[in-house]
C-alpha cells in the first residue's frame, strides 16, 4: 500500500533575482512529481540531492525612453538535477467498506447517522 521511490527530476526556474529562480525551479518540483504519477496519492516528496545543470544570467540596459536613466538589469534562469524520495499511497489498494443507504430523505435525516 504505501511505497518508496527514488527518482530524478529535471526543473528549471526564472527570476529577477538568483533566489527567486532557485525559489521557483524548486516550487516546480511537486507540479512535475504530479503530472509523472497520477495513479497515486503522494505523501511526501523530500528532495535527496541537488545538481545545477545549468546556470544562466542574462544582463540587459534599460532605459527611460530610450535616452533618459539608463541602469542594468539582469534575469536569471537555472536548470536543476534533483534527487527526490517519493512516499506513495497507492489508492487502487485500499479496501473500501460499500454500506448501502436508501434514497428517502427522512431515513437520510433520522436513521442514517446523518446527524452525527
Amino acid at each position: 500500500m504505501k511505497k518508496i521511490i527514488e527518482t530524478k527530476v529535471r526543473i528549471e526556474g526564472k527570476g529577477d533575482s538568483k533566489e527567486r529562480a532557485l525559489n521557483t525551479a524548486l516550487g516546480n518540483i511537486q507540479k512535475k512529481v504530479m503530472k509523472d504519477y497520477k495513479g497515486n496519492m503522494i505523501i511526501r516528496i523530500e528532495p535527496v540531492n541537488v545538481d545545477v545543470v545549468e546556470a544562466m544570467e542574462t544582463s540587459y540596459v534599460e532605459r527611460f525612453l530610450f535616452v533618459f536613466a539608463p541602469r542594468k538589469r539582469s534575469k536569471y534562469r537555472v536548470v536543476l538535477d534533483v534527487d527526490v524520495e517519493l512516499f506513495l499511497l497507492d489508492v487502487e489498494e485500499i479496501r473500501f467498506e460499500t454500506v448501502e443507504q436508501g434514497n428517502s430523505l427522512k431515513g437520510q435525516i433520522m436513521g442514517n447517522n446523518f446527524l452525527k
